[in-house]
């Protein structure tokens, strides 16, 4: 038997007859998905050629190398589109000058330094800005701002290098907060916040920096630039969050090991060093108070938290401020704690029981009133005679006092005939509401940049009050009396004008679509006052007001919705009315 001859190969040896690597086979071969072998001085390889096929060249495709990008380059590009948008503005004649320009001397800065994105945040803050500018700045600052609300203490010997370098973080809120260009200001806040949630959310990190930062954020940078009123809850929350991890609210353990719970079998591995401090310093003991301060006030405001827990150290660390020679602003900061340690008891005092009815229920709040009254009467008392008759004392003592007496403007039932006792209260109250705004209407439009959250809380507070009190139907309740004594449309065209020239004041920039933030609190002053008008017909024919004199309405306001939507303002606050604190 014979078998057919093999098919007739090429030698192995033979370099021509190897296959082509993948990659070169010709088109048609690739297409086919067989091996393509050459052959020798041919323009065809052998497959081809067998069947009679066009030999077409490889398509050739350059395959994509390009690797994810990764998060640190992400963020990178991030802030290079943020840095291109700040120097579009300063070439626009966006920044401002002398110390409204303050800002960290771009000299200063080392790119190994610090991360990129503080690094470059910083370089942003200091555009413009010179040594004297960033003096003034913190001057100005330590001077007017904490002269308000002490927060903290900065030394006079304390220069603005030295800050930048001990509490970065801090430093570029005051350089932002004292910005005279609206629109550097926010854009400066943005960058605030990116560092804010990368340092503390991203990193973890904790610090007296990041927590004395995040307190004048809370007391200054929000009236500049907030997102929105939700946000003050998760900032407050923040600061409470770096006390606790701090451990600024429980004394200073003897032991770093103490600091760990027994439970948690990992923090007490030796090489994991707590970031607690064994000593308590005093700008320690003035942060924790000032976190109670404004976790407190912004509560009672938003009415949707709870302030940080007061605890037996935190006592203590009034106690020791009490006595503290270190600052003139330790003595405000006690005086302004009590006073909040008593409006929080206030807020849960048992009024829903009926102060004003009959039985046990009136027994208990006619009880808890009268002790009110007496804790109040004492706080007055022994406060330092130095600080009797100034602003921050006052403000914040007519603010408890209002909050104790409106308690009367809690709506009475159907079958209450006239009280003495709640038109005593009512009278009170409103005898105090005049005294807050005789109080305010003594600082000049200028000052009006020094005021922190507090007070600006307050005198919307004030405005709620007075305008409950203008249209409150209670048998012997005299409506008449309260416009004679506080005129609430008066106050809010007055408040409305001295916010429109505070720009003018203190030479600021209203640079920007939306102009500076004092003019936009007008508008919203405005705003609720032609809103209010409605409400109060009776106060429109005194005011002679006619028909080519209109108050303006919601839709007449132009596109101050629009300014509504916009973000960065938060009194639209104002609109919503007020949480369960304000009675």
């Amino acid at each position: 038997m014979t078998l057919p001859n093999p098919r007739p190969t090429s030698s192995p040896l033979s370099p021509s007859l190897s296959p082509l690597p993948y990659g070169n086979a010709c088109a048609t071969c690739a297409r086919a998905k067989c091996r393509c072998v050459p052959r020798s001085g041919a323009a065809r390889c052998e497959r081809c050629h067998r069947l009679n096929k066009e030999c077409r060249p490889p398509v050739t495709r350059r395959k994509s190398r390009l690797r994810p990008l990764s998060k640190a380059v992400l963020l990178e590009r991030k802030m290079d589109g943020l840095m291109e948008m700040l120097a579009s503005s300063a070439s626009g004649g966006g920044g401002g000058g002398g110390a409204a320009a303050a800002g960290v001397g771009v000299g200063e800065l080392e790119a190994g330094g610090e991360p990129e994105l503080e690094r470059q945040h910083s370089v942003s803050v200091s555009a413009s800005a010179t040594d004297r500018d960033r003096e003034e700045s913190l001057h100005t600052f330590r001077t007017h701002r904490l002269q308000l609300l002490p927060l903290m203490h900065i030394p006079a010997t304390t220069t603005a290098r030295d800050l930048e370098r001990d509490s970065p973080f801090l430093w570029r809120c005051i350089a932002t907060v004292e910005s005279r260009s609206a629109a550097r200001q926010a854009e400066l806040c943005v960058g605030i916040r990116e560092l804010a949630g990368k340092r503390l959310l991203c990193d973890c990190e904790k610090s007296l920096d990041l927590l004395q930062g995040v307190l004048a954020y809370l007391a200054w940078v929000t009236l500049h630039s907030q997102p929105q009123k939700s946000s003050l809850c998760i900032y407050a929350q923040m600061a409470i969050g770096l006390v606790f991890e701090l451990g600024l609210n429980q004394p200073p353990p003897p032991d770093l090991s103490m600091t760990v719970s027994n439970s948690n079998a990992v923090g007490h591995l030796p090489d994991l060093k707590a970031p607690i401090s064994t000593r308590r310093t005093m700008n320690e003991r003035r942060a924790v108070l000032g976190c109670y301060v404004l976790t407190s006030i912004i509560s009672q405001f938003l009415g949707r938290m709870d302030p940080l827990r007061w605890t037996p150290h935190m006592r203590e660390c009034l106690d020791v401020l009490a006595h503290s020679d270190e600052s003139p602003g330790d003595g405000v900061l006690v005086q302004i704690t009590r006073m909040r340690l008593l409006a929080d008891q206030i807020l849960q005092g048992p009024w829903g029981e009926g102060l004003y009815g009959l039985g046990p229920a009136h027994d208990l709040a006619a009880f808890h009133f009268k002790a009110f009254q007496s804790r109040l009467a004492t706080i007055k008392t022994e406060t330092p005679i130095q600080l009797v008759d100034t602003r921050p004392i006052l403000f914040h003592l007519h603010d408890v006092e209002m909050s104790l007496y409106e308690v009367a403007l809690a709506k009475p039932p159907a079958d209450e005939e006239m009280s003495s006792q709640r038109l005593d209260h009512l009278y009170a109250c409103l005898h105090v509401v005049k005294r807050f705004f005789d109080l305010f209407f003594t600082i000049s439009p200028a000052e009006y940049t020094s005021l922190a959250l507090p007070y600006i809380t307050q005198l919307s507070h004030c405005l709620v009050t007075l305008f409950r009190l203008s249209t409150l139907d209670y048998p012997g309740w005299d409506k008449a009396a309260v416009k004679d004594t506080a005129d609430i449309l008066a106050i809010a065209e007055q408040i409305a004008t001295r916010m429109g020239q505070v720009a003018d004041a203190v030479g600021m920039h209203r640079d920007g679509p939306y102009g500076d933030p004092f003019s936009k609190l007008g508008m919203m002053i405005q705003k609720l006052r032609s809103e209010w008008a409605v409400r109060l017909p009776e106060w429109l024919v005194a005011d002679h007001r006619t028909a080519e004199e209109p108050f303006l309405s919601s839709a007449e306001m132009g596109d101050l919705d629009g300014f509504l939507s916009w973000s960065e303002m938060p009194l639209p606050w104002l609109m919503e009315g007020f949480g369960p604190g304000f009675v």
